[in-house]
């Protein structure tokens, strides 16, 4: 077999693979309540990745090699300079991400629901696609730009403006929605960021991002496209993204002793449970529950190796920065600073470069100034709902690519007029925050 391509697993590795990973859930969960430290999690982690290797293909393996490699560098770097080297953080440094991740990941279990008249056309076609995708993209992630695409796509060929506004609306989520990725790893990286602050900032963003991505077209071929066929939502399905917000904001007010993304986890398990439980009855949910843990979890092979072999490269990075011996260009990090930051962020994207390793080496390179965590947070959101538009590398463009045949690199070109604004306004907004935190 070509190592190109992911090679399938034997049953036994299989099935040790998927109930680490929901050991993983379950243990990132007790941990960040403060019943148990973290290094059983991560070694649940780090037994599923050595399990799931072979799935991964060749580009992925590649990236995890140098990214784990250059952690590893810099761990014996800091070592050979006398520096404290934080070992047992290799173990741990992003386990309550990935249990996050994976917890979130039964969000799935539960349908978008999708009404059955024919899809909606026109301009008020567009923007309920685009909150549509917004929303649900926001709890179900990714899940949510398949099941929207391939329904408007009807068996033909997806829009390059389709395709824009599922893309552009999903990434957007990134700024405020506690279920994405995205936060989970700003609050991983900006230390002391509170999820209700950082949430309060970013939902108004989002509404100026959204109104921009609806408004400019997708490139020069937008204005010739047949009108625009959307995603038919019912507004009744909106209980999801509204019942998992009641009970986050409720288990921040009644269990201040949890993290946030504890909370967050618990919270997604148990109404993905609860639904799967009242829509399929005790029997036939529990298999649901199950099969999405048997075959869904491992299906996150690329996402667990990546974030595991990010926390290496952040913890060697964190090391060899702690004594503040990094090169750096100012001495203060606010408003003015985070936009120059959130444009090398950008640019940086796109070149295809992940903003997960952009986040991680700007945290550790930040690290001896002590920035506003608010400020931080707020730039590592923005640059993942704006940077992975331009990103040609970015999972949903790759994935829309895959399935519709859309070049993934034609996907970020035209989002470029879009991205350039809505830095702009990110920008306005970063002032503002910044005003208001003092941080000028």
């Amino acid at each position: 077999m070509s190592a190109q391509f992911p090679q399938s697993l034997s049953r036994p590795r299989m099935v040790l693979a998927a109930w680490s990973m929901a050991a993983l859930v379950v243990l990132a969960i007790v941990h960040g309540a403060g019943y148990l430290p973290a290094w059983p999690a991560g070694l649940a982690a780090w037994v599923a990745g050595v399990c799931l290797w072979p799935r991964l293909d060749r580009r992925q393996r590649r990236f995890a090699l140098v990214l784990g490699a250059l952690g590893v560098v810099a761990l014996l770097v800091a070592w050979w300079q006398g520096l404290p080297v934080p070992w047992l953080r290799v173990l741990t440094q992003n386990t309550a991400l990935l249990g996050m991740l994976a917890a979130v990941s039964f969000l799935q279990l539960v349908g978008l629901g999708a009404a059955a008249e024919p899809p909606p056309e026109g301009r008020r076609a567009r923007w309920q696609t685009l909150f549509g995708v917004h929303l649900f993209g926001a709890v179900i992630n990714m899940s949510a730009v398949f099941i929207m695409a391939e329904r408007m796509a009807a068996g033909s060929r997806l829009s390059r403006t389709q395709a824009a506004m599922l893309s552009r609306g999903f990434l957007a989520a990134a700024l405020w929605s506690p279920f994405f990725a995205a936060m989970a790893v700003a609050l991983t990286y900006a230390p002391g960021a509170r999820l209700g602050e950082v949430v309060a900032a970013g939902v108004p963003l989002a509404l100026g991002v959204l109104w921009l991505a609806g408004r400019l077209p997708a490139g020069r071929a937008d204005t010739a496209e047949a009108p625009f066929s959307g995603f038919p939502m019912r507004l009744g399905a909106l209980w999801l993204p509204a019942t998992l917000s009641v009970v986050v904001m409720l288990g921040h007010a009644l269990l201040p002793g949890w993290s946030s993304l504890a909370i967050i986890s618990a919270a997604a398990l148990a109404l993905a449970m609860l639904s799967a439980f009242f829509g399929s009855g005790l029997r036939a949910g529990t298999r649901r529950i199950l099969d999405h843990a048997e075959h869904r979890l491992p299906a996150m092979s690329g996402e667990l190796l990546l974030f595991l072999s990010a926390g290496v490269f952040a913890t060697g990075l964190q090391a060899l920065f702690a004594q503040g011996a990094a090169w750096m260009p100012f001495a203060h990090f606010g408003p003015l600073q985070a936009a120059v930051l959130l444009a090398v962020m950008m640019g940086l994207a796109a070149l295809g470069i992940h903003t997960v390793v952009t986040i991680v080496m700007a945290s550790a390179w930040l690290m001896p100034l002590s920035p506003d965590p608010l400020l931080l947070a707020m730039v590592f959101l923005q640059a993942w709902a704006i940077g992975l538009a331009l990103n040609p590398m970015a999972g949903v463009h790759l994935s829309l690519q895959g399935r519709f045949g859309l070049a993934a690199v034609d996907l970020a070109r035209a989002n470029l007029r879009y991205a350039l604004a809505a830095y702009l306004l990110a920008v306005l907004w970063l002032g503002i925050v910044g005003l208001w935190r003092s941080a000028w």
